[in-house]
């Protein structure tokens, strides 16, 4: 009966070494670790019966069944043959219950005899980012852990055990590395390894967003680029990876906001950001978003190029209301204005001898010219047209310049 068990036994190990999935464990391995129960023995058929029990219960994935029974186990055979493997058993029975915190209190029980325990540092360094926000004390052990993981091959993995798990053991040691670097504001590290894992897999879009987030909170202007290229990343890519379809929907909402609140525009946001995220995680080089103020600059030195002689009043009527104002228009009374460029909006005839006139086509009359000839016929409202004329009145609030002798030019 007893040989009989310690066969089952192994079988059962290897399974519930194969079930413990969030630790890589090749199945080489697998089948060591089953081979260590093979030398031991029950003390009597009732700890046969809660040996079975827990490994049956281990290999169909009953972890709570195998939580209850290690219970037992334990209290009335403490000196079990098995004792070694219990605290395994509890590991991965916590881990596959959902009690990650207990689960890494155990894990960072094995790593004190064991430090460099390639299960239990793995199973650290995937959990302390699922706890949210986690103490800085987790935050310290998960980033000790996936240190670890970075120095390379474990002692207790061989070369072919490795290579099977390097690439999902180097992503997810990044991972928690950036993750705990957000957490603790360090956001110039967290970039660093948010860099280096869309570089081994373009496909994460929850970690373009988090990489966003982290270079915007850095204020560098040299790097807006990068942010808002991150926010449109995760906002648009829809493959292996991506996020919901309501959480991308509310990326591109803020992207839509922060892109407007730098840019003074969204004009151009799909051409820039949105359709080349679509197939890149991280922006072309040279990339260049102009912001608000410089766009703002040149559409103002644009107009003017276009309008020299409306902007010639504009320019009169800013200086006129000026805290200097009084001044100006103390030197400027009685004498001929510039040529300037302005809007009808108002006569008063059909043959008009005073023209209304406004810096935009359908606005409130800013200048009352007094023509020196009445014309034979006014001008269509809302032409643009060149005069000059004196300045024989002013007032302020609102704002009405008289010219009087005025001629179109």
């Amino acid at each position: 009966m007893l040989r009989k068990f310690t066969t089952c036994a192994a079988a059962a190990c290897l399974l519930f070494t194969a079930a413990a999935t969030a630790t890589p464990l090749p199945q080489e391995q697998a089948a060591e670790a089953a081979a260590a129960p093979a030398e031991k023995r029950p003390k009597d058929q009732a700890e046969y019966e809660l040996a079975n029990k827990t490994f049956t219960a281990a290999g169909s994935g009953d972890w709570k069944t195998v939580l209850d029974t290690l219970g037992q186990w334990r209290e009335k055979y403490p000196e079990s043959a098995y004792k070694e493997d219990w605290i395994r058993l509890e590991l991965r029975g916590y881990q596959n219950t959902g009690q990650k915190e207990k689960a890494i209190e155990i894990a960072e029980t094995i790593l004190k005899d064991k430090p460099g325990d390639f299960e239990s540092n793995f199973l650290i360094t995937t959990l302390v980012p699922q706890l949210g926000d986690a103490a800085t004390s987790k935050l310290d052990t998960g980033m000790k852990s996936s240190r670890e993981l970075l120095k390379g091959k474990p002692a207790d993995l061989n070369d072919q055990q490795w290579a099977g798990v390097q690439s999902q053991v180097t992503l997810a040691a990044h991972q928690t590395l950036g993750w705990s670097h957000m957490q603790k504001k360090d956001n110039p590290a967290a970039e660093k390894e948010f860099l280096e894992i869309l570089k081994l897999n373009p496909k994460n879009a929850q970690v373009s967003y988090w990489l966003g987030n982290v270079v915007l909170a850095q204020n560098d202007p040299d790097k807006n680029e990068l942010a808002l290229y991150s926010f449109a990343r995760a906002a648009v890519y829809e493959g292996e990876g991506a996020l919901p379809a309501e959480g991308r929907q509310q990326v591109r909402k803020y992207l839509e906001k922060v892109y407007n609140s730098y840019a003074g525009t969204t004009e151009d946001l799909q051409a820039t950001l949105l359709d080349p995220a679509k197939n890149n995680p991280l922006p072309p080089a040279g990339l260049k978003i102009k912001p608000a103020a410089i766009r703002a600059f040149e559409k103002e030195q644009a107009f003017r190029e276009a309008n020299p002689l409306l902007v010639a009043y504009l320019d009169l009527k800013e200086a006129l209301l000026s805290e200097k104002g009084d001044g100006i228009w103390a030197d400027l009374k009685g004498k001929l204005t510039p040529e300037m460029a302005l809007y009808v909006v108002g006569m008063d005839s059909a043959r008009p001898q005073v023209l209304s006139l406004s810096s935009k086509p359908d606005g409130a009359t800013e200048v009352v010219l007094s023509l020196e000839n009445r014309l034979r016929a006014g001008p269509a409202r809302g032409k643009k047209i060149k005069i000059d004329g004196v300045a024989s009145s002013l007032t302020k609030d609102p704002f009405k310049l008289g010219l009087s002798s005025g001629r179109l030019k």
